[in-house]
């Protein structure tokens, strides 16, 4: 059975240029904190040149622009130094499948495969035993009153913050007999679009929430609008991935291409 002081941990966090790899998005930032037990042995807090354009809803999140990427090192060139940070311990991930696919992404594009055979996913141990009004990475950090880092990228911050609700909620689980082992799983390498579309936590809630959504959007234009929406179904089509609604604002129903909305809130939030 692992032990908590002497188990090795990789917490993982990356941004990306949009929702999906399967379309083209790829990794503009990440960050590894590889820790032993709760002692943090060593970060990485990397910058990536994407070598595309990133989605209006990107910039918006990640506050990066080609600009700001422009002369940074490609995957290409750091993939070996992410591998090794992999491979030293236990992959800890929030919202796992969304962040992998890209990882997997990234390798294939380079002729590999990436294989973890040990994976937590801090968004389903708060699903598994907590009943919280939302999962995402950043209502836990409220709910669970941990502090705020803001220093490092958007990514290392994430990461720094997971780490520290992980540790949090394996204190918490200690009282229901909860091992370690019992919190690991095994990666697949995704398939789609028989594995399903994954999104970003906050995202994928207020699809699925069943409430009616306020959203700002922007046209391929560059033009911005704000409405209320109710969700029906995210679907793929040729170019990308989009959003099937009744907009409320226009009494009809419309298609949103996904990484172009800006801001989504549920009503009442």
């Amino acid at each position: 059975m692992l032990e908590l002081s002497n188990t090795r941990f990789v917490f993982l966090d990356i941004e990306t240029t949009g929702l999906s790899p399967w379309f083209g998005d790829r990794i503009c930032q990440i960050a590894a904190i590889v820790t032993e037990g709760k002692r943090i042995k060593r970060t990485l807090d990397l910058l990536l040149d994407p070598e595309r354009d990133l989605s209006p809803s990107a910039v918006h999140v990640n506050g990066l622009d080609v600009q700001s990427l422009k002369g940074k090192p490609r995957f290409a060139d750091v993939a070996d130094e992410v591998g090794l940070a992999l491979g030293e311990g236990i992959i800890v991930c929030h919202n796992a499948k969304f962040d992998i696919q890209f990882l997997d992404n990234e390798y294939r594009k380079l002729g590999r495969t990436i294989e973890l055979p040990n994976l937590i996913d801090t968004l389903l141990m708060a699903r598994d035993h907590y009943d919280l009004p939302s999962y995402s990475l950043s209502h836990l950090a409220r709910d669970f009153q941990l502090a705020t880092y803001i220093h490092g990228s958007r990514a290392f911050a994430d990461a720094v913050t997971m780490k520290n609700l992980f540790f949090t909620m394996v204190d918490a689980l200690k009282t229901v007999d909860k091992s370690l082992d019992d919190l690991i799983g095994i990666y697949n390498s995704p398939a789609w679009p028989r594995e399903g579309i994954y999104l970003p936590t906050e995202l994928s809630e207020a699809i699925h929430s069943g409430k009616r959504l306020f959203i700002q959007y922007m046209d391929k234009d560059g033009d911005a609008s704000e409405r209320w929406i109710t969700p029906k179904e995210v679907i793929g089509l040729s170019d990308y991935l989009y959003l099937q609604a009744f907009c409320h604002t226009r009494n009809a129903e419309r298609t949103f291409r996904l990484d172009r909305i800006m801001k989504v809130e549920t009503n009442g939030s």
